[in-house]
């Protein structure tokens, strides 16, 4: 007669056999790895490889071995048959046939215009007349915001057109400092850009003349000394409109109102003073 104790004690000499087994089983599964991997390092150390230039879409290396290969992937190839008419093209000892096209005259753009068409696009993109959001305009805005509505001009024409103007003279404007007194402005160059618009059904002219030249002025510097005959590199910026209402010219990012009336026209001149690397804009009546 088995006691309980003696089936107690021999159940966990069962477990104890089962576990010490798993315990063997994982043992050996672990050095049969560590044998199959050396293996696989024996072998790739030993074998051949061959290496060529494939296609996969554009050339790559591959690696090959005889029991694998590896295809290449190209891509698709596509023709296309012309039925139109042709031309025949001759050369010093044959001749081909390409596709009839019309015949037409290239005429190069001189390096001149581009220039000043390129020139006018950024000063135009420049400049523009700003009107009061409540403005009853007829023509589309080319940009509203809450502060009002913008139209830029269109470039009108140019002319190299020398003139000296003392219109200004004995104004006196500040220079990094100093005191400038501007004797006269000399004129070589100008654009002209303009804009119609119609407002409360009647059409207004609004326009920007950008002349090119320089100021003589005589500069009185910090110490004192006045120094005479003084040329700096000037923009002179006239915005002319027959409007009467509220309306301001945008020049480089500064807003101007419209001038006072001269003749049939609102005038407001601003000059542009390239001092010292620096532009600096002074609004003159």
């Amino acid at each position: 007669m088995v006691t309980l104790d003696e089936a107690i004690q021999e159940i966990d000499s069962y477990i104890q056999s089962i576990i010490q087994d798993m315990i063997n089983f994982r043992a050996k599964r672990l050095d049969a790895s560590i044998k199959v991997l050396n293996k696989l390092k024996e072998v790739m150390d030993t074998v051949l490889y061959t290496y060529r230039i494939g296609q996969l879409y554009d050339k790559a290396i591959k690696i090959e071995r005889p029991a694998f290969k590896q295809f290449d992937i190209v891509k698709p190839s596509l023709q296309l048959k012309y039925t139109g008419s042709k031309t025949r093209l001759y050369t010093d000892s044959a001749y081909i046939d390409v596709p009839t096209v019309p015949v037409f005259l290239f005429e190069p753009v001189s390096s001149g215009y581009a220039l000043m068409n390129a020139s006018t696009e950024q000063i135009r993109r420049s400049i523009s007349f700003k009107f009061p959001i409540t403005t009853n305009i007829a023509e589309e805005p080319d940009m509203e915001n809450a502060y009002g509505k913008y139209y830029f001009p269109d470039f009108s024409g140019w002319s190299f057109q020398y003139t000296e103007s003392t219109i200004y003279a004995g104004k006196k404007i500040t220079l990094m400092g100093m005191i400038m007194s501007i004797d006269k402005i000399l004129v070589y160059q100008y654009y002209v850009f303009q804009r119609k618009l119609t407002i409360d059904g009647t059409e207004y002219l609004f326009a920007i003349d950008v002349n090119f030249g320089k100021v003589i002025a005589t500069t009185t510097t910090v110490q004192g000394q006045e120094v005479e005959n003084v040329e700096y590199p000037c923009t002179w910026f006239e915005f002319l409109t027959d409007y009467p209402g509220d309306v301001s010219a945008i020049l480089y990012g500064n807003e101007y109102t419209r001038g006072p009336l001269q003749g049939e026209l609102y005038v407001r001149d601003v000059l542009m003073v390239f001092f010292d690397s620096s532009a600096i804009m002074y609004q003159l009546n």
